[in-house]
């Protein structure tokens, strides 16, 4: 009933909240970068949960797909610990739905779901077993998973389980982190998609996940604003990611990982358009560091 409250009353304010909100950030992400072009190779999507590959990369999928590539997206986990009034088992068989729906509409080849409990993702023998596995079978030459500063620990240990099994693979893949609820820093930022072809069936994607009592307006939001990272192109909404090559992630992940960082507590979700601001301006300038220190790690910076 509070929630409900709670999100009636930002609704109400977001006419009036949204403008001072991009003007804002526009200025922050107010850089000079170049867009990146979409290159041939298969691609695997790690998402933790299903909805994540649509918030973080559903338009980079759609331009994939467009040019011809193997895509699979893998879902991490059995999607049964997310908000919702409905029981585990209609959750978790609405969520496999919802993932169906998606891969239509999108357009991706290949679906597959590990099942991993939601909630309790980690590192085992099991998990690093599927994903190896993975990359094994499909060979990817990109492989986006959830940036390494999140607010959910699911996301954050897929990050982890890739990170050990990079270490036993020699994958020369491409690892873009994408973002879900802790973006990533302008400055940190190395590849830019321009989506606005692919921007409104994104749009139509984000539509089909009724499974969740959650708002998901801040992510659209972002699309659009991110633009101003490219200010001389004619991009109206874009994805943004920060790519690291496969045998420099671990090091890189690791040297994050290892100071045990509580992000929930830290950070804010920028899912609702209405408290966007303060999702992606509080404590930055630790976020920042965050990411800096990933250079210390023995993969340096690309």
């Amino acid at each position: 009933m509070a929630s409900n409250i709670k999100r009636t009353v930002l609704n109400m304010a977001k006419p009036f909240i949204l403008p001072y909100t991009r003007q804002k950030l526009k200025s922050f992400y107010k850089e000079e970068k170049v867009l990146t072009r979409i290159t041939k190779g298969n691609v695997l999507v790690l998402a933790p949960h299903v909805d994540d590959e649509t918030i973080g990369l559903g338009g980079t999928i759609i331009e994939h797909v467009k040019k011809g590539q193997q895509v699979t997206v893998a879902y991490i986990t059995d999607g049964s610990g997310s908000v919702s009034s409905l029981s585990k088992e209609e959750l978790m068989a609405k969520r496999k739905q919802e993932a169906k729906e998606v891969q239509e509409l999108l357009g991706f080849q290949d679906i597959v779901f590990l099942d991993l409990p939601d909630g309790k993702v980690e590192s085992n023998e099991q998990s690093r077993e599927l994903f190896t596995n993975l990359i094994y079978d499909k060979k990817p030459d990109y492989i986006y998973c959830p940036t390494f500063v999140d607010c959910h620990p699911d996301h954050v240990s897929t990050g982890r389980i890739l990170s050990d099994v990079l270490k036993e693979t020699q994958s020369q893949a491409a690892v873009r982190l994408y973002e879900i609820n802790c973006p990533i820093p302008p400055n940190e930022i190395n590849t830019v998609i321009d989506i606005t072809e692919a921007f409104q069936t994104k749009e139509r994607a984000v539509d089909i996940f009724q499974s969740q009592a959650i708002d998901f307006d801040g992510f659209i939001e972002l699309s659009k604003i991110k633009t101003e990272l490219v200010p001389d192109t004619r991009a109206q909404a874009v994805e943004t990611f920060l790519e690291i090559p496969a045998a420099q992630f671990p090091a890189q992940f690791d040297t994050v990982d290892h100071k045990n960082y509580h992000f929930s507590q830290i950070f804010k979700q920028v899912n609702k358009a209405a408290t966007l601001l303060w999702g992606i301006l509080k404590n930055v300038d630790e976020k920042k560091q965050m990411y800096q220190e990933r250079h210390s790690g023995q993969g340096g910076s690309i």
